[in-house]
Formats: structure tokens, C-alpha cells, sequence
């Protein structure tokens, strides 16, 4: 249901098993999801954008074939970041049955700004999840615009990458619940893990990628910029542009 699904846990299955005659929750009427792993892909707020389009703004984006954030240009290490912030959104260890974390990066660069939301979760010997979402937005002079991107548009891709724990071993990937953990130096019973173990970032990239509900394009822009708008910003105005056409995650102010 629009990214909700219901999962159990290990301990779950074997008691199920045991009780076949046990009363479950009936999976077409209950949707709450108790790993919170949410289907939230960002809020835009801006005056050209009514409040009636709702959090999740989904009706507002237009869906693209191809990826149109340069990522060369989030690499240029000659253009100096202005803000960086990482933001812990929430955070969970599922009653000692794995973990669940939200967090939102933001970076704001002279000509441009970046935002990174990602969500990932572990459920021991059930599956893991890991779902992100990227905008960029270039505000700058029309002499520096990167090829396929148009000023003052939000640019949005959203991924999601899922495996359960069968899967993991034919993907070759690390069984032990303690390699999945964000502290990767860290094993699954507190041994230190051995220098072969891939960092989690390196692993969510090697899990295959799963649909989007179908609402979601994975790659979508919205326009957000201002006739008014000058043709060139300065190195205040860019804190200040952010603002103005910022990005709400969970109305938590970035």
C-alpha cells in the first residue's frame, strides 16, 4: 500500500508457526508499519505551490526519463559550501530486532543547493531497506548552468533498494546482521569487524532496486522560480534562496 508493507520478525514467524489458529492482523486493512519505513519523498514549500497539493506534493511533479542533477558539479571541489547539515530525523533499534534511521543531508553551494534524505532499515535475518531521495536546485548566473538543468527548477530522483535475507546471500552479500549496522566498525555480538567488511554505504549500493509506487517517478521536477528573480546571486542570496523555496522533511526545519 503506497510503500507500507507488514513484516515479521524472526522470533514472529516461529510463533505463528506454532499457533496456526492465532489471529493475525489481515494485511488489505491494516497498514501501520512498526519498522516506520516510510514512503515520504519531501515537501516543497513556495508561494507559486498551493497548500492544498498536500505534504507530500506529489501531483505538482512532472516525471522526467533521465536523472538531470549534475552530480560533476556537487564534486567540484574549487566551489566552497556554504552550509552543510546532517539531520537525524529518527532513529530506532526495533525492540533489539534490528534499526531504522531517517536522516536528511543538506548542502548549499554558491550557484546551487543539494539535499539528500535517506532512510534505511534492518530487520535481523528478515530483509533490509534502503530508500533515498535527492533534489537540486540551480539558482545561479545563466553562463554557469550545467547542461539538461533549467534555473530555478527542483530537480528530484528517488531510488529504493531492497533485499530480503535469502537474497543477500545469492547477491553476495554479508549475512551477519553486525555488517549492516551504520557503525561499521562494529560486529554483530561487539567483535570488531575484520578490514574486508565493506562500509554500509558501499553495500546499499549492490542491492537491487525495487518499484516505486506509482505516484512516484523516480526521476520528476517542479518549478519553483520567480519572474522577479534576478539573474544572478550573490553568496548571501543563496542561504537566503533556500529559504525562500526550502525543502520541508517531516516539517523539520533544515
Amino acid at each position: 500500500y503506497r510503500g507500507v508493507s507488514i513484516l515479521s520478525t524472526v522470533d514472529a514467524n516461529a510463533w505463528s508457526s506454532k499457533r496456526p489458529n492465532a489471529t493475525t492482523p489481515n494485511s488489505v486493512e491494516f497498514y501501520y508499519d512498526w519498522t516506520f519505513a516510510s514512503p515520504y519523498a519531501g515537501t516543497i514549500q513556495s508561494n507559486k505551490i498551493s497548500a492544498s497539493c498536500g505534504i507530500n506534493n506529489r501531483s505538482i511533479w512532472q516525471p522526467l526519463q533521465r536523472s538531470r542533477i549534475p552530480f560533476h558539479l556537487l564534486q567540484d571541489t574549487s566551489q566552497p559550501i556554504l552550509l552543510y547539515d546532517d539531520i537525524p530525523l529518527y532513529e530506532d533499534d526495533l525492540h533489539d530486532n534490528g534499526d531504522v534511521s531517517m536522516s536528511v543531508k543538506v548542502r548549499v553551494m554558491p550557484q546551487c543547493w543539494y539535499v539528500l534524505q535517506r532512510l534505511f532499515v534492518r530487520v535481523d535475518y528478515v530483509c533490509v531497506k534502503c530508500r533515498e531521495v535527492r533534489m537540486f536546485c540551480f539558482f545561479g548566473g545563466e553562463k554557469n548552468l550545467p547542461q539538461g538543468v533549467e534555473k530555478n527548477k527542483i530537480y528530484r530522483d528517488v531510488l529504493w533498494r531492497e533485499a530480503s535475507w535469502e537474497d543477500l546471500g545469492m547477491l553476495g552479500l554479508p549475512l551477519d546482521p553486525g555488517a549492516w549496522r551504520e557503525e561499521s566498525n562494529v560486529g554483530a555480538v561487539g567483535a570488531p569487524m575484520t578490514s574486508q567488511s565493506p562500509p554500509l554505504a558501499a553495500l546499499l549500493t549492490r542491492m537491487p532496486s525495487v518499484s516505486l509506487p506509482g505516484d512516484l517517478p523516480r526521476y520528476s521536477f517542479v518549478n519553483v522560480g520567480t519572474t522577479q528573480k534576478q539573474d544572478r546571486l550573490d553568496t548571501s542570496d543563496a542561504l537566503d534562496y533556500l529559504g525562500r523555496a526550502h525543502v520541508n522533511f517531516f516539517d523539520t526545519k533544515c
